[in-house]
């Protein structure tokens, strides 16, 4: 089937921490007389990230957090391929107030949850919600499209440059941008990035508007990478302790030690040969969501591209 022919969406099970035990959050749509969650179509060019997390906001008013992905639905809609992309979600802040496409909420606990669903292929994402753990995301990034290097040496510009200011081209750019939502989406808390110019405009833009600094790791740069190899495999064992959602954007050539310094610390669930694939096209991160009480557990991967 055509991707033309597919609609894709993108939505999260909410939850908050009940009296008693974790409360999820249902939606009711009157037009369709449906209880289920909530989610919609992923505008033209939008990151799936930032439309789960605009999706929810829209139908419900909350501010959310993204934990780790859940089982995607795929079925039919009016003869058309439909795949519905959810994450499991914590209510950061927001107030519910009736709109054109939700008339009713309620926040109900598993059991409750599970009879109120409309639809069978929602008790399934429900459930995997239900047995998720808290994590802390360890994000890799490469950055986003860059100007060649060889037409960047044939520019005046880099006549009294070096190759760490290469920048990025207007895609870059874009991609860039793009990456901010995505970014968000996980409560991305701290930057760290190569010193080339064309790493730190890549997070640059969510730097800007979360007010974050961008620490500056020379060790994950290509030139000293290339020079000492070992560091940037120290370094980046160090990164992966730190307890907070952390984002590392590098380039190409680094991304097989950064894997390799991952995969001798993590432990993943449900390992593959992606979980730790250095092959990297411009601006796609992969997501290592830890257990929040056990760093070096990974739950759930997950890789984005553009």
């Amino acid at each position: 089937m055509a991707a033309t022919d597919r609609i894709v969406a993108a939505g999260a099970v909410v939850t908050r921490a009940g009296k008693k035990e974790i409360e999820f959050l249902l939606i009711f749509r009157k037009y369709r007389g449906d209880w289920t969650f909530p989610k919609g179509k992923v505008d033209p060019g939008e990151h799936l990230l930032t439309a789960a997390v605009r999706e929810v906001r829209e139908e419900t008013g909350f501010a959310v957090s993204l934990g780790v992905p859940l089982p995607t639905q795929t079925y039919e809609v009016d003869g058309l391929r439909k795949d519905s992309h959810y994450w499991v979600a914590q209510k950061l802040a927001g107030e519910f107030v009736p709109n054109d496409e939700v008339d009713e909420i309620a926040w109900l606990s598993f059991e409750q949850a599970k009879a109120k669903l409309t639809y069978k292929h929602d008790q399934e994402v429900l459930a995997a919600a239900a047995n998720s753990i808290p994590t802390i995301p360890f994000i890799i990034l490469r950055h986003t499209q860059s100007v060649k290097r060889g037409d960047w040496l044939l520019s005046s510009d880099a006549l009294s440059e070096t190759d760490t200011s290469r920048p990025l081209t207007a895609v870059g750019r874009m991609q860039a941008n793009s990456l901010v939502g995505a970014l968000a989406a996980f409560g991305v808390a701290e930057l760290h990035s190569s010193d080339s110019r064309r790493c730190r405009d890549t997070v640059g833009p969510y730097a800007t508007g979360r007010s974050l600094p961008v620490v500056l790791e020379k060790t994950v740069s290509e030139e000293r990478h290339k020079d000492h190899p070992e560091r940037a495999i120290a370094r980046v064992k160090e990164l992966a302790e730190i307890p907070r959602a952390l984002v590392l954007c590098t380039h190409r050539p680094v991304l097989p030690a950064v894997m390799e310094a991952l995969s001798s610390i993590f432990t993943v669930e449900n390992e593959t040969k992606k979980t730790f694939d250095p092959a990297f096209t411009p601006g796609t991160m992969v997501v290592y969501h830890r257990d929040a009480t056990n760093l070096r557990r990974i739950v759930s991967v997950e890789r984005h591209q553009h």
